[in-house]
């Protein structure tokens, strides 16, 4: 995108600020680029300054904890709260200047954000409002320099979605759309006595036991074996990220990283599965195996 679209207005009358920008990239990328506190790590300050995640918990009535940091080492540390989030398309957040501590700096001005994600084609437009306490609070920002912080801070986030886009094209995507909410999808792909009923490509194949303790640095371990006994294997991972009932990621003996991810819309729930190829076998043979399984998962939630 030669010229991205930024527009940066304010409504003196109405104490706000409106943001709009498009970038190329699909929607959901961007979401997690705004909502994942690794991936806001990478681009949520303007440049110079980086940011560092003390906590977070995107979810209602969580909070996100953070830091930009200068390059000599200063930090400005802000705390966030999440409300009234709708994946994908918006969500809510009170922002405000604070301590290491996570204590409110009342000396500064306080905002509540209204962030909201929609397509255009095939690139996504974020729009923000910013809603401030009075016009003394909405002109403190603008002269502490607002708009020009948030064009350098889009500006890294559009160069980040382009590196992040290079990195998911070498990645193999999967998708199932089962019949269940949330919580039995969640609990049905991860409890070891449902696991075993699933966890094979074919009706030759099957899945003799499964354990997994579900944290971060927890172990997963799936047997798989072919009914005739002429072949079997362990598959195992260690957990590197998650969001129980949400999203989960975890890495293979051989470094290759998997994420797995439950979104729920209505009585639905739309399971992805997103994971980096292995070199000895053909990405078709890999893919195709992979759904096997994920569609062996499907039939079996929906019909118990």
């Amino acid at each position: 995108m030669n010229n991205p679209l930024f527009d940066f207005t304010s409504d003196k009358a109405k104490n706000t600020l409106t943001i709009r920008r498009e970038f190329m990239a699909a929607r959901q990328l961007v979401w997690d680029c705004y909502t994942k506190s690794e991936l806001l790590d990478q681009w949520f300050a303007p440049a110079p300054l980086t940011t560092k995640t003390k906590s977070m918990d995107f979810s209602n009535g969580g909070h996100w904890h953070y830091a930009m940091v200068e390059p000599n080492g200063t930090e400005y540390w802000g705390y966030s709260e999440y409300f009234n989030i709708m994946p994908f398309d918006c969500y809510e957040t009170t922002d405000a200047f604070s301590n290491e501590a996570g204590e409110i700096n009342t000396d500064l001005p306080r905002a509540k954000w209204l962030v909201n994600f929609s397509d255009n084609g095939e690139n996504t437009i974020v729009k923000t409002v910013v809603f401030y306490n009075s016009l003394t609070d909405l002109e403190t920002v603008i002269n502490m320099g607002m708009e020009e912080g948030m064009k350098s801070t889009l500006n890294k986030l559009d160069e980040f979605l382009m590196t992040l886009k290079t990195s998911l094209s070498n990645k193999i995507k999967l998708t199932a759309i089962v019949h269940a909410d949330s919580k039995k999808a969640w609990n049905y792909y991860t409890l070891p006595e449902h696991i075993t009923k699933w966890n094979f490509a074919s009706p030759d194949w099957y899945c003799p036991s499964a354990t997994n303790d579900m944290k971060v640095g927890g172990k997963y371990k799936a047997r798989m074996e072919a009914k005739d006994g002429s072949f079997g294997f362990d598959f195992e991972a260690i957990y590197n990220e998650i969001v129980p009932g949400q999203r989960f990621k975890y890495t293979l003996p051989d470094g290759r990283k998997v994420s797995v991810n439950f979104i729920e819309t209505g009585d639905k729930t739309t399971v992805q599965i997103v994971f980096d190829p292995e070199d000895q076998n053909p990405l078709e043979l890999q893919k195709n195996g992979w759904q096997a399984i994920l569609n062996n998962y499907k039939m079996y939630t929906e019909t118990n």
